[in-house]
Protein backbone atom coordinates (compact mmCIF):
# COMPACT_ATOMS: atom_id res chain seq x y z
CA UNK A 1 0.00 0.00 0.00
CA UNK A 2 2.84 2.20 0.78
CA UNK A 3 4.54 1.59 -2.63
CA UNK A 4 1.30 2.85 -4.29
CA UNK A 5 0.86 5.75 -2.18
CA UNK A 6 4.41 6.60 -3.30
CA UNK A 7 3.76 5.53 -7.08
CA UNK A 8 0.30 7.99 -6.93
CA UNK A 9 2.20 10.74 -5.04
CA UNK A 10 4.88 10.37 -8.23
CA UNK A 11 2.14 10.31 -10.88
CA UNK A 12 0.35 13.29 -9.64
CA UNK A 13 3.82 15.46 -9.31
CA UNK A 14 4.27 14.27 -12.80
CA UNK A 15 0.98 15.43 -14.15
CA UNK A 16 1.32 18.80 -12.20
CA UNK A 17 4.86 19.43 -14.36
CA UNK A 18 2.91 18.17 -17.24
CA UNK A 19 0.27 20.76 -16.86
CA UNK A 20 2.79 23.19 -16.01
CA UNK A 21 4.22 23.15 -19.40
CA UNK A 22 1.10 23.71 -21.02
CA UNK A 23 0.18 26.32 -19.19
CA UNK A 24 3.52 27.65 -19.66
CA UNK A 25 3.80 27.63 -23.45
CA UNK A 26 0.53 29.04 -23.97
CA UNK A 27 0.16 31.59 -21.36
CA UNK A 28 3.46 32.40 -19.85
CA UNK A 29 5.02 32.33 -16.55
CA UNK A 30 3.42 35.69 -15.69
CA UNK A 31 0.12 34.78 -16.93
CA UNK A 32 -0.60 31.52 -15.22
CA UNK A 33 -1.81 30.45 -12.03
CA UNK A 34 -1.24 27.45 -9.54
CA UNK A 35 -5.23 27.24 -9.96
CA UNK A 36 -5.13 27.01 -14.55
CA UNK A 37 -2.28 24.55 -13.36
CA UNK A 38 -4.20 22.44 -11.02
CA UNK A 39 -7.58 22.78 -13.51
CA UNK A 40 -5.17 21.69 -16.40
CA UNK A 41 -3.76 19.08 -14.11
CA UNK A 42 -7.56 17.64 -12.68
CA UNK A 43 -6.05 17.98 -9.07
CA UNK A 44 -6.96 19.96 -6.58
CA UNK A 45 -5.10 23.54 -5.67
CA UNK A 46 -4.34 21.90 -2.16
CA UNK A 47 -2.47 19.07 -4.14
CA UNK A 48 -0.59 21.10 -6.50
CA UNK A 49 0.67 23.10 -3.47
CA UNK A 50 1.72 19.95 -1.50
CA UNK A 51 3.84 19.17 -4.39
CA UNK A 52 5.23 22.96 -5.17
CA UNK A 53 5.42 26.18 -2.89
CA UNK A 54 5.17 27.92 -5.79
CA UNK A 55 5.77 29.15 -9.16
CA UNK A 56 9.28 29.56 -8.86
CA UNK A 57 9.71 25.43 -7.73
CA UNK A 58 7.27 24.27 -10.16
CA UNK A 59 9.29 25.59 -12.69
CA UNK A 60 12.47 24.94 -11.38
CA UNK A 61 11.30 20.61 -10.99
CA UNK A 62 10.27 21.28 -14.93
CA UNK A 63 14.09 22.22 -15.85
CA UNK A 64 15.29 19.77 -13.61
CA UNK A 65 13.50 17.22 -14.81
CA UNK A 66 15.20 17.74 -18.72
CA UNK A 67 18.31 19.31 -17.77
CA UNK A 68 19.85 16.85 -14.96
CA UNK A 69 20.46 14.03 -17.91
CA UNK A 70 22.74 17.12 -19.92
CA UNK A 71 24.64 17.63 -16.77
CA UNK A 72 25.19 14.40 -16.47
CA UNK A 73 26.77 14.28 -19.83
CA UNK A 74 29.22 16.97 -18.99
CA UNK A 75 30.21 15.66 -16.33
CA UNK A 76 30.79 12.43 -18.09
CA UNK A 77 33.13 14.41 -20.40
CA UNK A 78 34.74 16.81 -18.23
CA UNK A 79 35.88 13.43 -15.62
CA UNK A 80 39.44 13.73 -15.05
CA UNK A 81 40.81 10.55 -16.34
CA UNK A 82 39.10 10.84 -19.67
CA UNK A 83 41.42 10.60 -22.59
CA UNK A 84 39.47 12.37 -25.62
CA UNK A 85 37.88 15.65 -23.72
CA UNK A 86 37.26 17.38 -27.70
CA UNK A 87 35.70 14.11 -28.52
CA UNK A 88 33.12 13.77 -26.30
CA UNK A 89 32.42 17.07 -25.97
CA UNK A 90 31.34 16.99 -29.99
CA UNK A 91 29.52 13.57 -29.19
CA UNK A 92 27.71 14.78 -26.16
CA UNK A 93 26.49 18.33 -27.93
CA UNK A 94 25.39 15.94 -31.01
CA UNK A 95 23.35 13.87 -27.95
CA UNK A 96 21.89 17.21 -26.99
CA UNK A 97 20.45 18.43 -29.74
CA UNK A 98 19.27 15.55 -30.81
CA UNK A 99 17.49 15.14 -27.59
CA UNK A 100 16.18 18.99 -28.11
CA UNK A 101 14.76 18.23 -31.57
CA UNK A 102 13.34 14.83 -31.32
CA UNK A 103 11.97 14.92 -27.59
CA UNK A 104 8.92 17.12 -26.87
CA UNK A 105 9.02 17.77 -22.92
CA UNK A 106 13.13 18.49 -23.73
CA UNK A 107 11.59 20.96 -26.34
CA UNK A 108 8.88 22.20 -24.53
CA UNK A 109 10.60 23.36 -21.62
CA UNK A 110 13.35 25.01 -23.30
CA UNK A 111 10.73 27.01 -24.87
CA UNK A 112 8.95 27.40 -22.07
CA UNK A 113 12.74 29.25 -20.14
CA UNK A 114 13.45 30.68 -23.19
CA UNK A 115 10.81 32.19 -24.71
CA UNK A 116 8.22 32.30 -22.54
CA UNK A 117 9.38 33.74 -19.14
CA UNK A 118 9.36 37.24 -18.35
CA UNK A 119 11.18 38.29 -15.42
CA UNK A 120 9.20 40.78 -12.88
CA UNK A 121 11.65 43.42 -11.61
CA UNK A 122 10.39 42.19 -8.24
CA UNK A 123 11.34 38.83 -8.75
CA UNK A 124 15.06 37.49 -9.49
CA UNK A 125 14.08 33.46 -9.31
CA UNK A 126 14.16 32.86 -12.77
CA UNK A 127 17.66 34.98 -13.06
CA UNK A 128 18.94 33.03 -10.17
CA UNK A 129 17.88 29.30 -12.10
CA UNK A 130 19.11 30.53 -15.68
CA UNK A 131 22.81 31.84 -13.97
CA UNK A 132 22.96 28.77 -12.10
CA UNK A 133 22.36 26.78 -14.93
CA UNK A 134 24.57 28.84 -16.88
CA UNK A 135 27.50 28.50 -14.03
CA UNK A 136 27.17 24.93 -14.03
CA UNK A 137 27.64 23.74 -17.45
CA UNK A 138 30.57 26.57 -17.92
CA UNK A 139 32.39 25.15 -15.01
CA UNK A 140 32.11 21.65 -16.95
CA UNK A 141 32.80 22.70 -19.83
CA UNK A 142 35.91 24.37 -18.92
CA UNK A 143 36.73 21.34 -16.92
CA UNK A 144 36.94 19.45 -20.51
CA UNK A 145 39.54 21.76 -22.09
CA UNK A 146 41.26 21.86 -19.02
CA UNK A 147 41.52 17.94 -19.11
CA UNK A 148 42.13 18.27 -22.91
CA UNK A 149 45.12 21.36 -22.39
CA UNK A 150 46.68 19.27 -19.80
CA UNK A 151 46.94 16.00 -22.20
CA UNK A 152 48.10 18.33 -25.14
CA UNK A 153 45.53 18.28 -27.11
CA UNK A 154 44.87 21.92 -27.66
CA UNK A 155 46.80 24.74 -29.92
CA UNK A 156 49.46 26.08 -27.82
CA UNK A 157 47.86 29.56 -28.71
CA UNK A 158 44.42 28.12 -26.73
CA UNK A 159 43.60 28.80 -23.26
CA UNK A 160 41.41 26.58 -22.20
CA UNK A 161 38.90 28.74 -20.15
CA UNK A 162 38.36 30.87 -23.43
CA UNK A 163 37.54 27.86 -25.50
CA UNK A 164 35.50 26.91 -23.31
CA UNK A 165 33.65 30.27 -23.17
CA UNK A 166 33.34 30.38 -26.88
CA UNK A 167 31.99 27.27 -27.00
CA UNK A 168 29.31 27.94 -24.33
CA UNK A 169 28.23 31.28 -26.18
CA UNK A 170 28.10 29.28 -29.39
CA UNK A 171 25.91 26.08 -27.55
CA UNK A 172 23.28 29.00 -26.23
CA UNK A 173 23.20 30.90 -29.58
CA UNK A 174 22.06 27.96 -31.42
CA UNK A 175 19.93 26.50 -29.06
CA UNK A 176 18.17 30.33 -29.03
CA UNK A 177 17.96 30.67 -32.29
CA UNK A 178 16.94 27.51 -33.25
CA UNK A 179 13.91 27.55 -30.81
CA UNK A 180 12.80 30.98 -32.38
CA UNK A 181 13.08 30.17 -36.18
CA UNK A 182 13.76 25.55 -36.49
CA UNK A 183 12.63 25.36 -39.76
CA UNK A 184 15.96 28.14 -40.67
CA UNK A 185 17.94 26.56 -37.81
CA UNK A 186 18.26 22.65 -37.96
CA UNK A 187 20.62 22.68 -34.97
CA UNK A 188 21.61 18.54 -35.69
CA UNK A 189 23.26 20.50 -38.91
CA UNK A 190 23.83 23.76 -38.08
CA UNK A 191 24.25 23.81 -34.46
CA UNK A 192 26.40 20.66 -34.29
CA UNK A 193 28.29 22.05 -37.27
CA UNK A 194 29.34 25.54 -35.14
CA UNK A 195 30.05 23.30 -32.27
CA UNK A 196 32.62 20.99 -34.18
CA UNK A 197 34.16 24.33 -36.29
CA UNK A 198 34.95 25.64 -32.40
CA UNK A 199 36.50 22.37 -31.43
CA UNK A 200 38.75 21.87 -34.33
CA UNK A 201 39.79 25.38 -34.21
CA UNK A 202 40.95 24.71 -30.65
CA UNK A 203 42.38 20.89 -31.36
CA UNK A 204 46.24 20.71 -31.75
CA UNK A 205 45.02 17.85 -34.39
CA UNK A 206 41.74 18.73 -35.97
CA UNK A 207 41.97 15.65 -37.92
CA UNK A 208 40.36 13.64 -34.95
CA UNK A 209 37.24 14.84 -35.73
CA UNK A 210 37.51 13.07 -39.77
CA UNK A 211 37.06 9.60 -37.85
CA UNK A 212 34.16 10.59 -35.29
CA UNK A 213 30.54 8.71 -36.16
CA UNK A 214 28.55 11.66 -37.94
CA UNK A 215 31.64 14.01 -38.22
CA UNK A 216 32.68 15.84 -41.17
CA UNK A 217 31.36 18.31 -43.81
CA UNK A 218 29.00 16.03 -44.78
CA UNK A 219 27.08 15.30 -41.94
CA UNK A 220 27.25 18.77 -40.91
CA UNK A 221 25.88 20.14 -43.69
CA UNK A 222 23.50 18.94 -46.91
CA UNK A 223 25.32 17.72 -49.96
CA UNK A 224 25.64 20.74 -52.71
CA UNK A 225 23.69 20.09 -55.94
Amino acid sequence: MARRTKEDAHATREGILDAAEDCFREKGLSGTSLEAIAARAGVTRGAVYWHFKNKAEVLEAMINRVSLPFFHGLERVSRPDGTTPLLDLREMMRQAFADLVHTPRVRATLEVLELRCEIPASDDTLATLRKTGMHQSLSRIKAAFRRAEALGQLRDDMSADSCARTLHFIIGGALRMHLVDPEEIDLERDGLAAVELALRGSARDPSQFDAAPGSGPSAAAPAAD
